[in-house]
C-alpha cells in the first residue's frame, strides 16, 4: 500500500496526537475541567449554616475508627458522585480542642495543606472557619466548597502534620503526617 507523502503526514499526526496531549496535560498546559471553588468565605459560612450541602466524606464507602485517625498514616476514602447533585460539596479538615487556649497552643505545631488533583490550595479557596462543637470542644476548620463537579475523576488530599507530641485537652497525639485521601469519582 502506497500511502504517498501526506498520508505518512497523516498517519504521524494520528499516532503521535495522544501522546503530545498527554505530555501536554502533564506539563499543565492543558487545564481540565474542574469544579467551582468557592472564593468568597461569606458565601461559604452561609451555605454552611444551612443545610444545602454535603460533607466530602459522608459519601465516602470507607469508615474509620477513632483510633485509626489517632495516629499518624494515609487514610483512603472512595466517593461517587452524579454530576446531576446541586448540592455544593464540603471537603475539610477539622481539629477541635478542649478550649481556645490549648488550640492555638496545637496550631503552634500542626501545619495543614490541602490539594485537589496533587496542586496545594491557597487560602482564596481553603477557608478557615472557628466554631464550637456539640460537645463544647473549641474547633477549626480548614474546608473547600466546591459545586458544579464536571464529570470525571478527581483526587483531594489533605496533609496535617503535626511537628511534635501534641495533647487536645483530652488525648495525646503522636507528631507526624495525618493523611487523608480522596479518590472522587463523578459520573453524568
Amino acid at each position: 500500500m502506497n500511502v504517498g507523502k501526506n498520508g505518512s503526514k497523516l498517519i504521524l499526526l494520528v499516532v503521535w496526537m495522544p501522546f503530545m496531549l498527554a505530555c501536554l496535560y502533564l506539563e499543565g498546559l492543558i487545564q481540565v475541567p474542574e469544579p467551582k471553588m468557592e472564593t468568597n468565605i461569606d458565601t461559604v459560612i452561609e451555605v454552611l449554616k444551612g443545610e444545602d450541602w454535603i460533607p466530602l466524606q459522608s459519601l465516602a464507602s470507607e469508615t474509620y475508627t477513632e483510633a485509626d485517625y489517632a495516629k499518624p498514616g494515609t487514610l483512603t476514602y472512595t466517593v461517587n458522585v452524579n454530576a446531576a447533585n446541586d448540592k455544593p460539596l464540603y471537603f475539610n479538615y477539622g481539629w477541635c480542642a478542649k478550649d481556645e487556649q490549648i488550640l492555638r497552643q496545637n496550631f503552634e505545631h500542626i501545619n495543614v495543606q490541602v490539594y485537589f488533583n496533587k496542586a496545594e490550595l491557597g487560602s482564596d479557596v481553603v477557608h478557615n472557619l472557628s466554631y464550637g462543637s456539640a460537645d463544647g470542644l473549641v474547633c477549626l476548620d480548614f474546608g473547600v466548597l466546591l459545586s458544579e463537579w464536571p464529570a470525571g475523576e478527581y483526587f483531594l488530599k489533605a496533609v496535617v502534620t503535626f511537628d511534635e507530641k501534641i495533647n487536645d485537652g483530652i488525648a495525646d497525639y503522636e507528631p507526624g503526617d495525618y493523611v487523608f485521601e480522596y479518590n472522587v469519582r463523578v459520573a453524568e
